[in-house]
């Protein structure tokens, strides 16, 4: 049994991550979470209200170690290569982390500052690495719009398991990544012609 001590905020989240991931998001509970702890589920009550607060805390722990991820990979890259790195971390962060990504796109980012404001740091990267090729924050705008739906869409797919043709996966996502870069060449091309 886990003593009180080192029964840590941190631990129950990451705990409870790894039964997601055996039973399904919408399966724990403080009693289920307790079992896996080998503790008295009412221990849980010290450390989070209830359980929706509880996955809330894992969102905020899912997008703090993602938003980590994704600062520390972008170190020194911008234009196409950051689009690429940003792109391939956010996938990969969320096939590795599936339940918590599944959470973070069921807990709406109006609902909690501390959601909102980590929901708002990726956004922010995604402008950054767009304002290389264009400040014009319209465009900035559509496209951060554009490839954050390539990617929820493409790791939702793949991680329901809708991608079921022998083609590569990674090359696929590879395949709409550049395709998505070169739509952006193709737009500023356009608008300096105008």
């Amino acid at each position: 049994m886990i003593q009180k001590r080192n029964l840590t905020k941190e631990k129950i989240i990451q705990t409870t991550f790894l039964l997601a991931d055996e039973i399904g998001l919408n399966q724990i509970s403080f009693p289920k979470i307790a079992e896996k702890l080998n503790i008295k589920y009412p221990s849980l009550y010290n450390h989070y209200e209830n359980i929706e607060d509880l996955k809330i805390k894992m969102t905020i722990y899912f997008l703090d170690n993602l938003n980590s991820e994704l600062m520390k990979r972008l170190i020194g890259k911008s234009g196409d290569n950051a689009i690429r790195e940003f792109s391939d971390v956010y996938r990969e962060f969320a096939i590795k982390n599936k339940s918590g990504y599944r959470l973070y796109m069921n807990i709406p980012s109006t609902e909690n500052e501390e959601v909102k404001r980590l929901s708002k740091e990726i956004n922010t990267m995604i402008h950054r690495i767009l304002e290389f090729y264009n400040e014009d924050n319209a465009f900035i705008t559509h496209k951060s719009r554009a490839l954050r739906s390539l990617l929820h869409g493409f790791v939702s797919l793949s991680s329901h398991g809708y991608f079921q043709t022998p083609v590569d996966l990674k090359e696929s996502f590879k395949v709409m990544i550049d395709d998505f870069i070169f739509n952006i060449s193709i737009s500023i091309q356009n608008n300096s012609n105008i």
